[in-house]
């Protein structure tokens, strides 16, 4: 087993599937709510639809996932060899997912740094993937956060 620092982040990070592949990064799906459907963005629901109901001016809001939904990825980053995780999520004034990562922190089996990056999108995406970068390159979780 190795021992590596794990990213984890929220889906909307928007980062291609292919580089999260490449650089190990867990997306943590938020729940959009398109109509009466609740739908896990980037996996029931694609970005370029979730795009096309905006456009269309259709009623779209999100939930958090719950602290239920992070403990288990936690424990399956730590179980796939994580000797510690850095879990950057979307802006706190925007939503209740940095929180609900907070408190699954507190339960997880390995050191999980919790990081409300006051960003979305794409600033969210280039912040994993500096992090991401940093653990590639035997970083600690505290370089890592500072990526």
């Amino acid at each position: 087993m190795s021992r590596h620092v794990a990213i984890v982040t929220d889906s909307t990070a928007y980062l291609p599937p292919r580089t999260m592949q490449r650089h190990g990064i867990t997306a943590v799906p938020l729940t959009v709510v398109l109509g009466d459907q609740a739908l896990l963005e980037g996996t029931e629901i694609s970005t370029r639809s979730l795009a096309q109901a905006l456009q269309k001016r259709r009623p779209v809001t999100t939930s958090r996932p719950s602290p239920q939904v992070f403990a288990e990825h936690y424990r399956k980053v730590a179980e796939s060899g994580a000797t510690g995780i850095v879990s950057l999520h979307l802006s706190a004034e925007l939503s209740g997912t940095y929180d609900a990562a907070v408190l699954a922190a507190r339960e997880a089996p390995v050191q999980v740094r919790v990081v409300d990056t006051g960003m979305v999108a794409m600033a969210l995406g280039f912040s994993a993937l500096a992090a991401a970068e940093t653990a590639e390159a035997g970083g600690t979780v505290d370089e890592a956060v500072a990526a």
